[in-house]
């Protein structure tokens, strides 16, 4: 290989070619394709790294650095290494200016795949000894401790050989570190490190190293565009912090310290360290601390009080706290119960009065405790059930209020005593007290009282301590809550269905027997809708429990085939269609109702025209749920029994057909039947007068146009279709535009090249004098999502393609847009993604100024809604505007026809005040003046807005405001 220097010219092209450092990258190729060995290469730079001018040798040594930098890490070889090695050891004596040069090169070196052994001890020597880490600058920093590092993960044994001299190296490096970035980067690599290295004696030494950043105080710069967070620097110092036992047990003296700050975020940041801490010591390494951090918990925890978020936040954090050290404490019983002894004693005075202001956080604190561990729990239940069963049976009155807080407090004991299955370990004479008196609140109180609901919630959670003959008595007050659950509170309700549940686990033959039996035989014929919907809804959730579900399923199929009361037979299809979607079973459907219960075959010989819409629709709706749930090859022999023997003319086969197709598979092919069906359900849509109809037949064309297979056949299927389409729009017929906007939307939303024309077609149609109206609302069709239409086939980007589709087609008129041209604009501009509408504003404002000018209501809340976005964002389009928008809000701001726009318009104008106040103080007289009507507008919520926004607009140009401005 020939070099683009010689000895005698590589000074010289060092210090006057610009482009020296382009010249090496063909070197490095060279290196790598094994034409030039890199001992030769740096026999070349000779001149340059041994030159007694300081630069040349920087400038030398950043060449051989930067080629060792793109070399793959598996070029050189071991002795090539251990030569490079030498070199950067005899280069790190050299001048400073040197040095960052001498740690880019090492740094590569220590990716080398075949790095020698021996050489990362000499290496780390010799920086150690000769380049101090913190006189370099950041970015010489950050490569010696990357190069560190990397060695510490590569050679462990051969570093561990090397003893305290190389981990007091380590410490030397980073002690004093202040830049974020680099003090980040080694937060998260020397927890590993000091877990796989010894520390002998250094290990208060290197505990200090970082316990001088603790707690983190960082505020990051608003502008770097990869921000580090103080969060993140604070949970990874917490991490060195409590790397190991020997390092925790030096960090909990040091948090305990920090637990006296006044800060909120050091009293966090030392609650977090405590739990790290309290996960890694023996408890006989931190008795000795318990007073001391029972009383600095106690300190955060009473008296009670904190009504601001970050108060909130550390009192959970210091429950949290408490937690863990209950939990910590029980891995030896003295201790724990000399702890929980203590802690006790402490919250004492607030557990036995529930009337006073420290009861809840002194409840708080004993189920942290009893959260820790199954000893803890079984302590403090057994403790405060006497103390809570004390005031509930005192000898007079007891305040409602106080009696809510107690059966509340019960019920919460025995979620805990649920969460560690410790029933057995208590005590039978407690257990049987508390059992007894949350059957008297059961008995006694109103159903809808808030002891009530806490009574059942508790026996929900341990069912197993309600005696034989008691359950009877929760059975019937379930059934008295469901049967009269329009009068009752939604939690009472709430708590009723999951004890029910809870009960239907433990002891089925007897809630098959006496709940369901009952909830099953109720007369539901004049009950209230909302009440039979609440009832079957809970009854529909049986059936996915073990074995219930015969007994369920069989009752749902009564309703649905009884000819006597529609109304029922519709809401228990659609409760078993919630069930069959939102089951997690696909067994269901398919094993169940399918096949073993025959509900589709049922179905097809029950439906008939005599059925009104409603129960068809519903029907529908069930059946297109289970074919989903059916594999690919069962449900083309269910479109092959069944699809050709139904006439789409009979109402009652339309809708059986829709159930099939709905949700039918992309690759369940239809070919045999697609022409016939396409022209029925077109010619039907067409004539037929039934609204509901139309809307079937439209949605069935919309789903088999989007699947239909892009082959000769079809493409010739669709073209004769819109060309009768188009016929009957000659006619002036109105559905034949709706017809077209939903097989369009099938064709757009899978790419179809049709689709473009059809887009074109209905625009045309804006200007038409008839069909122009109906034209608009076709765009609406071809823009909205519909949440139960099936499209399989959906192509990335197709709302972006409608809005250039129709953006094109119209964006030369904007001058003479009519009302329809907008209308439509509006819908499509509405379903476009955000970030579209932002590259195109310049074409997309205009239009959207011209909507709120117009009539309409849906036009312009449309186009509020997008007006709005861009305001709140501050849109230089809006600001360069505001002359013609300000006015457009305030004629909205009084539109009598929509309250909605009203409050947009309000909002918008709010939104309007972050603009820079030289723009906005010539609109500030007439837009006070406007906003006077609003303020006795009928509706509150418009009032409201009215007064937000006209005060706002009040302190536009006050001092203060000028001020924010500047």
């Amino acid at each position: 290989m020939k070099f683009p220097w010689s000895h005698t010219t590589i000074v010289d092209m060092i210090k006057t070619d610009q482009k020296v450092e382009e010249k090496c990258h063909q070197v490095t190729t060279d290196i790598i394709a094994g034409k030039l060995n890199v001992a030769e290469f740096v026999e070349e730079l000779g001149p340059a790294l041994t030159h007694t001018d300081a630069s040349v040798r920087a400038k030398g040594t950043t060449l051989l650095s930067n080629v060792l930098k793109d070399l793959p890490p598996d070029t050189l070889q071991a002795n090539q290494v251990e030569l490079l090695c030498t070199f950067y050891i005899d280069r790190s004596l050299d001048h400073h200016t040197v040095t960052p040069m001498v740690l880019a090169g090492i740094e590569a070196l220590t990716h080398m795949t075949n790095f020698p052994d021996g050489a990362a001890v000499r290496l780390l020597r010799a920086l150690f000894e000769r380049v101090p880490c913190q006189s370099q600058k950041k970015p010489e920093r950050t490569l010696y401790f990357q190069m560190m590092l990397n060695l510490a993960e590569r050679k462990v044994d051969e570093l561990k050989a090397w003893g305290v001299d190389f981990v007091y190296g380590v410490i030397g490096a980073i002690e004093g570190e202040r830049d974020p970035r680099n003090l980040l980067y080694l937060f998260e690599r020397m927890p590993s490190f000091i877990r796989t290295f010894p520390m002998y004696h250094l290990a208060e030494e290197m505990f200090e190293t970082f316990a001088c950043y603790f707690p983190i105080d960082f505020h990051p710069n608003p502008n770097d565009p990869v921000a580090i967070t103080r969060d993140a620097l604070a949970e990874h110092l917490a991490n060195c912090l409590c790397a190991t036992p020997e390092m925790a047990e030096f960090a909990v003296p040091l948090l305990m310290e920090k637990l006296d700050s006044s800060l909120i975020m050091a009293k966090l940041d030392s609650l977090s360290l405590l739990r790290k801490c309290l996960e890694l010591l023996e408890v006989a390494k931190l008795e000795e601390h318990h007073d001391e951090l029972w009383t600095a918990l106690k300190k955060e925890l009473l008296p009670a009080g904190g009504t601001s978020a970050a108060e909130k936040e550390l009192a959970e954090a210091t429950f949290a706290a408490v937690q863990a050290l209950a939990k910590n404490a029980s891995t030896d019983e003295p201790s724990a119960k000399a702890l929980l002894d203590k802690i006790l004693l402490s919250v004492m005075g607030g557990l036995t009065d529930a009337s006073s202001k420290q009861f809840e956080m002194s409840l708080r604190v004993e189920l942290s405790c009893a959260q820790g561990s199954v000893y803890c729990a079984v302590y403090v239940i057994e403790k405060l059930i006497p103390m809570l069963l004390a005031q509930l049976n005192v000898d007079g009155h007891v305040e409602t209020r106080v009696a809510n807080v107690l059966v509340d407090a019960l019920q919460r004991l025995c979620a805990v005593c649920a969460h560690w299955y410790c029933i057995d370990r208590l005590d039978p004479a407690l257990v049987g007290q508390m059992h007894k008196k949350l059957i008297e609140v059961v008995l006694q109180e109103a159903d809808g009282s808030e002891q009530k609901r806490s009574a059942l919630l508790a026996l929900a959670a341990v069912p197993e301590m309600v005696s034989s003959e008691n359950r009877y008595v929760v059975y019937s007050a379930m059934v008295k809550i469901l049967l009269t659950a329009t009068e009752q509170p939604s939690k009472t309700i709430d708590a009723a269905q999951e004890c029910l549940f809870s009960f239907a686990i433990r002891y089925q033959q007897e809630v098959k027997t006496v709940v369901l039996e009952k909830l099953i035989t109720h007369d539901y014929a004049k009950a209230e809708t909302s009440l039979v919907q609440l009832v079957f809804k809970t009854l529909g959730k049986f059936i996915l429990y073990h074995g219930y579900m015969d007994k369920m399923v069989t009752f749902f199929l009564s309703k649905i085939f009884d000819p006597d009361n529609e109304r029922l037979a519709i809401i228990a299809m659609d409760t078993l269609t919630d069930v069959v979607e939102n089951g997690n079973s696909s067994q269901l459907g398919k094993a169940e109702l399918y096949e073993q219960y025959k509900l589709l075959d049922r179905c097809f010989e029950y439906a008939n025209d005599k059925l009104s819409s409603d129960c068809l629709h519903a029907m529908a709706q069930l059946i297109g749920a289970v074919v989903k749930q059916l594999p690919v090859e069962e449900q083309h022999q269910l479109i092959v029994k069944r699809l050709p023997a139904l006439r789409l003319q009979q109402r009652a086969d339309l809708y059986l057909a829709s159930g099939l197709l709905a949700y039918l598979d992309q690759s369940v092919p239809l070919v045999d039947h697609f022409e016939n069906l396409v022209t029925d359900l077109s010619k039907l849509a067409l004539e037929t007068d039934d609204e509901r109809v139309r809307d079937v037949c439209n949605r069935l064309l919309c789903s088999l146009f989007n699947r239909m297979p892009d082959d000769e056949h079809h493409r010739g299927v669709l073209k004769r279709l819109l060309k009768m389409i188009r016929e009957e729009l000659k006619k002036h017929n109105h559905q034949a535009v709706v017809i077209l906007s939903w097989i369009g939307k099938g064709l757009i939303a899978r790419g179809h090249s049709e689709a473009g024309e059809i887009v074109d077609d209905i625009a045309d149609l804006l200007d038409h004098p008839t069909l122009g109206h109906i034209a608009a609302l076709a765009f609406e069709i071809l823009s909205i999502e519909f949440p139960q239409l099936h499209l399989p086939l959906l192509r990335n980007l197709f709302k972006q393609k409608l809005f250039v589709w129709v953006m094109k087609k119209l964006e030369q008129k904007v001058e003479q847009y009519a009302e329809t041209h907008l209308k439509a604009l509006a819908f499509v501009l509405a379903a476009t993604p955000h970030t579209v509408l932002k590259m195109n504003l310049s074409k997309v404002g205009p239009v959207l100024l011209k909507c709120l000018a117009q009539t309409d209501d849906k036009t312009i809340l449309e186009a509020l809604t997008i007006v709005l976005r861009f305001t709140r964002e501050q849109d230089p389009f809006v600001q360069d505007h505001l002359q013609t928008l300000i006015p457009l809000l305030l004629k909205l701001t009084v539109h009598q026809s929509s309250m909605k726009i009203r409050i947009g318009a309000l909002e918008c104008l709010l939104y309007v005040c972050k603009y820079p106040t030289f723009l906005l103080l010539p609109f500030k007289q007439s837009v006070l003046l406007a906003l006077q009507k609003p303020l006795d507008d009928r509706k509150r919520l418009v009032r409201n807005a009215a007064v937000t926004t006209r005060l706002q607009w009040f302190v536009v140009g006050s001092a203060e405001d000028t001020k924010t401005d500047k």
